[in-house]
């Protein structure tokens, strides 16, 4: 299963949640920007300024997914903002996405090599 389509899903039950996309050149998220354009941004590689966004964000009370950070590291101001970067790992699996995302605070999120 796709990223984009897991997110989409999960989208329909955690109404909190952004997606903040450092992709380039294109969006790796069509399906939910579709589905959810006010929790869709699109910073092409733009790193500083997205953590400085997802923290903005996070501070609100929604929970924000970084894609697009080649090694996976942010550094936040407040390890409390539920701010999750997603990094890639062989042994990930997508069972776990969901509750994941739900985990209080700052984290990496694992999730399958291959899309």
């Amino acid at each position: 299963m796709k990223l984009d389509e897991k997110l989409t899903q999960i989208g329909l039950k955690m109404k909190n949640l952004v997606v903040v996309d450092l992709s380039f050149p294109e969006m790796k998220f069509p399906a939910f920007k579709s589905a959810y354009e006010q929790r869709y941004v699109h910073l092409l590689h733009r790193k500083t300024s997205a953590v400085k966004i997802a923290g903005g964000i996070a501070s609100q009370g929604k929970i924000v997914l970084v894609f697009g950070v080649d090694n996976g590291e942010v550094n936040l101001s407040d390890s409390t903002l539920n701010v999750k970067v997603v990094k890639r790992d062989k042994s990930a699996h997508w069972d776990n996405l969901e509750r994941d995302l739900k985990e209080f605070g700052a984290s990496v999120l694992l999730i399958p090599s291959e899309d």
